[in-house]
């Protein structure tokens, strides 16, 4: 028995047809409107990439897992806040931990909290650091056939300056530096002052008693020279000839970490808090490098 179609149901076919096509034709146009934007792509990533920022926030971690027990449990703001602030210091302890073991580091993150290595990075930016491998494009190697530890850098390097600025570097047996920046940028502890510095090594110098390296910010207006070009010493009085960053040449083996990653400005919010606050407190003013943003 043959079998007829009603004319609905045609109509209905070629409407769902028509449907299709369109959406198709529509699909289709979108990709090429976004083949031919490639800002908007650009957007999208950033955007993607920015969202999946909030994972280093511990307060995620108390909003998804701890505060829905907490408020199951009582109505108090009270409460709320002083878990929510409890178990933020905890998640982050534990995030930091983590990154750490994971990255091969045991300060895996570090803010940036002055403006010597603009334009490379500002102050406010977080770096990631991985661990040190003795492997790594230091700069220009230096051998040097006696011990440096512990050795002030004018007893083995004369720097030489160009209008104010550093030019290269003499050792006493004739070798030769210039600065660039082809370095690592690393994080090392300074000496007498015992402060973080994040800087771009500049030479590997290795010696009888193991490798070293001098260091430099990228940026030349507030760091014409090299860390190490203290001048002469009186260790006595822990005075110089001249300022500088750090007294010694830095051991490889005690160099932090090594940056390989970037993310701008986020450390901002603890350098308003920490650094700018406390400025405008003690002095009425922003401390001395402020600038932009933070």
């Amino acid at each position: 028995m043959p079998k007829f179609i009603s004319k609905n149901k045609k109509k209905k076919s070629k409407l769902s047809y028509f449907n299709k096509n369109k959406n198709i034709e529509k699909q289709d146009e979108s990709n090429k409107k976004n083949a031919l934007d490639p800002e908007n792509n650009n957007s999208k990533k950033q955007n993607s990439f920015f969202s999946k920022l909030k994972y280093l926030d511990p307060f995620t971690y108390v909003d998804l897992y701890v505060m829905p027990i907490v408020k199951s449990k009582t109505d108090s703001k009270l409460v709320e806040n002083i878990v929510n602030v409890i178990f933020a210091a905890i998640f982050a302890g534990i995030v930091y931990l983590l990154l750490g073991l994971l990255f091969g580091t045991a300060s895996p993150l570090v803010i940036v909290y002055s403006a010597s290595m603009e334009t490379t990075f500002y102050r406010g930016d977080v770096m990631a650091l991985g661990a040190v491998n003795n492997e790594m494009d230091f700069g220009k190697e230096i051998n040097l056939e006696y011990s440096l530890k512990d050795t002030p850098t004018y007893l083995f390097a004369t720097p030489v300056y160009q209008n104010g600025q550093i030019e290269k570097i003499v050792f006493n047996d004739g070798q030769e530096i210039i600065p660039n920046q082809d370095g690592q940028v690393i994080v090392y502890n300074s000496f007498p002052q015992k402060l973080p510095i994040i800087h771009r090594t500049i030479a590997r110098i290795n010696a009888i008693d193991g490798a070293f390296l001098l260091t430099k910010g990228d940026n030349a207006e507030t760091n014409p020279t090299f860390d190490q070009d203290c001048g002469k010493i009186d260790f006595l009085r822990q005075t110089v000839e001249k300022p500088c960053v750090s007294f010694y040449a830095i051991p490889i083996e005690e160099v932090q970490g090594v940056s390989f990653a970037r993310v701008p400005l986020i450390g901002c919010v603890k350098l308003w808090l920490f650094d700018d606050l406390f400025s405008l407190i003690t002095t009425g003013k922003l401390p001395r490098d402020f600038k932009g943003i933070c």
